[in-house]
């Protein structure tokens, strides 16, 4: 081989190459492609000239290029067939080896296949938007003296400044939401719906250009003519209209800030499953202001008081530094609190996999875990090279009865290059099968997947160009990593002693076989304790002992939709009183969130400055919801009916030394105030879960609100008869709220919704592990059905001499319980490293005591003994004539 220099085509793969080229031909070859090499490093990179490199390399090994040493044969196209021939061949002659290598292999890139898919929806988060790598979300950063707060919630005025001043910015839309949630009704056909928060949003006419959600119906110069104009989602035609055309029908939306009767100008076409935004009905942003809650705006110029989550689109070639500069000195001139601000501009492809960074993380139905999506990656790999560890051990463990094939076909002039080329060939087609394989069991996986996650997510990888590259990259990647080893190992026997009558030898390195034995031992105990820890932690936050009495709580969905608040204030109060004079129920209230979802308001207390805001997690209740809750007071007393409401509030232990007081006596009757409203404290309760408990306990300021505000009406009732109680609350809400749709939950189903995450990830984590012990344990058989063919002779004679088949169980097995012992060792520190990681991600978390490496140990244990028993017990069982007849 000609010299190269440094930093040229990569080496190893030069090296692997001249290893089946003749000698005459090494300095056209490497000089071709060295040319080609520096032609792609130069325009694509080095990396891509790398990848490059070895395909080419690979292409030639693999057999689709000339072996020019192979001079038996000058036809290709014969030697091909000849290969195929013999491969085939090989795959019928042994079925059962034929088939578990192709399962293996299969199930292992299907497995690989739907984590990719998994991994590749969940980083695809808004990037069908044509423009979404030059539009970003804003961030505010608030810094008080002890606390950094960031939310997407910026003044109403800024995006318009920020258009005028800033010749980078292309464009900009606002959003908001609507407050409490609505009751929208079709008046034609009687249908009435409640309607979340997140699905009413109002924004800018400048939405439609920003983003690209496909427009079914309507146009986009009349989407937003008027004020009480509305575009709504496919689906939500479908639930509201059925088959008619809903263009220019008439819904009524009620609830606050703005109800009233809304024209259908447009029907976007069903939300990607993959978008950030997840809505029913878009509302123009001018309704909000001119007929809802902005009057903020008004009065202060829309900097203060009134906020919205603002999107900003930027030149291709603007500097983010700068523009962000430009973005923090004008936010500065309209900053009179003291408080540090800061612009931050989240990239719309980040929102949804990176916005649980962030104190309030937006109008967010769901969002991604990239602590996740890491740990998939490494078990898609693991499983993949358990997988081609399997192929190794499978071939390794038949090189016995190929090893006369060989001795024979080297005795008539074969050379060592194309037995390679042969066994090279073979371990492809086996990989090429493998990968059809893989993308049936791939189908079939998916819906079990889709059950997991909740979402609809399809095979789309198979669409993309650029998967099947990399598809077939890895196809060829792992023929020769799988077969590369078996072919030296079976082209390096010696005809003699190969074809002798009685030779066996032990073929290829024993080492390396029980290190992969070893590797398969250690993936399964990790995926074994990584499934346990989950399960152990999720069940363990479900069943501590909460502060709060959930267990016999029903909510129900209550808008308030009259304009007076006296006179919803009035009804309430009666609905209570009758619903209390059931012997079914013993506390009724009403509250703006549930458990599991609070807001975040900036309470201080009356005499600390705007800069010392604590941060204070807010909860806008009616009377009775102490009570409802079974909240525990060290001091003061409970609202009462008598009170008046937005005046006075009770706050929960932590929230004590984040206001500074001493005691919770001395906070009693002490003023907080939020804006320009002052609240007197009334009661102080110990610190309860009314969040995940993988949160620590968290300031909290209970406030006495107008049940106008309030969606959610929580009665806490006897469990001993659910359907009469249910019938009899039923009746008294209808007698009630004739108007309003009957819906309701149970508090403690709701708060539990919260560990759905950690749910949904225990059974992907389990899922996937399963998977991977069944793969590992197929590579136990291998082994040991190359271990007992190796010791048929020496268990016959040990049968002729007494032993008895448990003791030569013992004998076939004991190499695999040291095997074992190993990997339980290795797996030690591993999972203490991993698993505490993990863990600090919990606030209230298990200890990983010693169970965490006995139980996955012996679960292993378990599974490798079903797997090695059988084939023992079946080797150990054979008629000594029959292994001794030779000798």
């Amino acid at each position: 081989m000609r010299p190269r220099e440094k930093k040229k085509t990569p080496p190893i793969a030069n090296w692997l190459a001249s290893k089946f080229i003749n000698t005459h031909l090494l300095e056209e070859f490497f000089g071709d492609l060295e040319e080609i090499y520096g032609e792609r490093r130069a325009s694509r990179g080095r990396a891509y000239a790398n990848l490059m490199h070895w395909f080419d390399v690979l292409h030639l090994i693999m057999g689709f290029a000339s072996f020019h040493s192979f001079k038996s044969q000058n036809n290709p196209v014969f030697m091909y067939k000849h290969y195929l021939l013999i491969t085939f061949r090989n795959l019928v002659r042994t079925k059962i080896y034929s088939v578990i290598n192709i399962l293996s292999l299969g199930v292992g890139m299907g497995v690989c296949l739907v984590i990719c898919q998994y991994i590749y929806f969940e980083l695809s988060y808004d990037r069908f938007h044509e423009n979404y790598r030059n539009t970003y979300r804003v961030i505010l950063e608030e810094v008080n003296t002890d606390l950094k707060e960031t939310s997407p919630a910026i003044g109403y005025s800024f995006g318009v400044r920020v258009k005028e001043e800033i010749p980078e910015i292309k464009q900009f839309m606002r959003m908001q939401r609507f407050n409490r949630g609505a009751i929208v009704t079709n008046s034609v056909n009687q249908l009435i719906f409640h309607e979340e928060i997140n699905d009413l949003l109002f924004v800018d006419p400048s939405f439609f250009q920003m983003f690209n959600y496909p427009l079914k119906k309507g146009t986009l110069k009349s989407l937003f003519n008027d004020k009480y104009n509305v575009v709504i989602t496919e689906a939500t035609a479908k639930k509201y209209f059925g088959a008619d055309d809903p263009m220019g029908k008439v819904l009524n939306i009620n609830g606050p800030p703005s109800p009233g009767d809304y024209t259908v100008t447009g029907v976007l076409e069903d939300l990607p499953l993959n978008s950030h935004l997840q809505f029913d009905f878009l509302i123009p942003m001018e309704n909000y202001i001119e007929l809802g809650w902005g009057g903020a705006v008004k009065e202060q110029g829309g900097w203060d008081g009134f906020s919205v989550v603002t999107y900003l689109t930027v030149d291709e070639s603007a500097n983010l530094d700068l523009i962000q500069q430009k973005l923090n000195r004008l936010i500065a001139q309209h900053d009179n609190k003291g408080v540090v601000k800061k612009v931050i501009l989240q990239p719309i492809a980040d929102i949804y996999m990176k916005s649980n960074r962030y104190s309030d993380p937006g109008f967010l139905n769901s969002e991604g875990n990239m602590q996740n999506i890491r740990i998939f990656s490494v078990i898609s790999f693991f499983i993949l090279f358990i997988a081609w560890a399997n192929y190794i051990n499978l071939s390794t463990a038949r090189s016995l009865s190929r090893a006369k094939e060989v001795g024979v076909r080297k005795s008539i002039g074969a050379f060592k290059k194309q037995l390679i080329s042969q066994f090279l060939f073979e371990s492809l087609w086996v990989n090429l099968i493998a990968a059809i394989v893989s993308i049936g069991f791939a189908f079939l996986l998916l819906p079990f997947l889709n059950d997991i996650t909740g979402k609809e997510i399809q095979l789309s990888l198979l669409q993309k160009p650029m998967f099947w590259f990399c598809f077939f990259a890895i196809i060829l990647f792992g023929s020769l990593l799988s077969g590369l080893y078996p072919a030296f190992v079976l082209s390096s026997f010696k005809p003699i002693s190969m074809l002798g009558a009685n030779k066996i030898t032990r073929m290829g390195n024993i080492n390396l076989r029980k290190s992969l034995i070893v590797f398969q031992f250690l993936t399964s105990l990790l995926l074994i304790s990584g499934t346990y820890l989950v399960y152990r932690q999720t069940s363990f936050m479900k069943g501590q002992e909460l502060t709060i009495a959930l267990e016999k709580i029903l909510v129900l969905r209550s808008q308030q939709v009259a304009i007076d608040t006296n006179v919803v204030q009035s009804n309430f109060n009666s609905f209570c009183h009758e619903m209390l004079g059931l012997h079914e129920v013993s506390a009724v209230t009403s509250s703006t969130v549930i458990p599991g979802q609070f807001g975040v308001n900036p309470y201080r207390r009356l005499g600390q400055p705007e800069s010392a805001i604590p941060y204070t997690r807010s909860i806008f209740a009616g009377w009775g919801f102490p009570e409802t809750y079974g909240l525990k007071f060290i001091a003061g007393s409970s609202f009462t009916e008598g009170m008046r409401e937005e005046a006075v509030v009770i706050i929960n232990a932590s929230a004590l030394q984040g206001f500074g007081f001493d005691s919770p006596e001395n906070a009693i009757h002490q003023k907080l105030v939020i804006g320009d409203q002052q609240k007197t404290i009334v009661g102080v309760v110990e610190n309860f879960n009314w969040h995940s408990l993988r949160e620590p306990h968290v300031p909290y300021v209970i406030s006495l609100s107008n049940v106008s505000l309030n969606p959610y009406i929580s009665v806490r009732m006897n469990m001993s008869d659910i359907t009469g109680s249910l019938a009899q609350v039923e009746s008294k809400f209808r007698s009630f709220y004739p108007d309003q749709p009957f819906e309701y939950f149970f508090a403690e189903d709701a708060f539990n919704r919260q560990y759905q995450s950690e749910v949904q990830f225990g059974k992907m984590f389990f899922s996937f592990a399963a998977l991977a012990i069944f793969i590992a344990c197929i590579g136990l058989f291998a082994m040991v059905s190359y271990s007992a063919t190796l010791k048929v002779k020496e268990i016959g004679v040990r049968k002729v001499m007494g032993a008895s088949t448990g003791n030569l169980m013992i004998m076939l097995s004991r190499e695999y319980v040291i095997l074992l012992l190993i990997a339980n060792i290795l797996a030690i520190p591993a999972v203490v490293y991993g698993g505490a990681n993990w863990l600090d991600n919990y606030a209230l978390r298990i200890d990983l005591g010693f169970e965490f490496f006995l139980l996955p140990g012996l679960a292993l244990v378990i599974f490798s003994f079903i797997t090695v028993s059988y084939r023992t017990y079946m080797t150990a069982r054979t008629n000594p004539v029959e292994s001794l007849r030779a000798e």
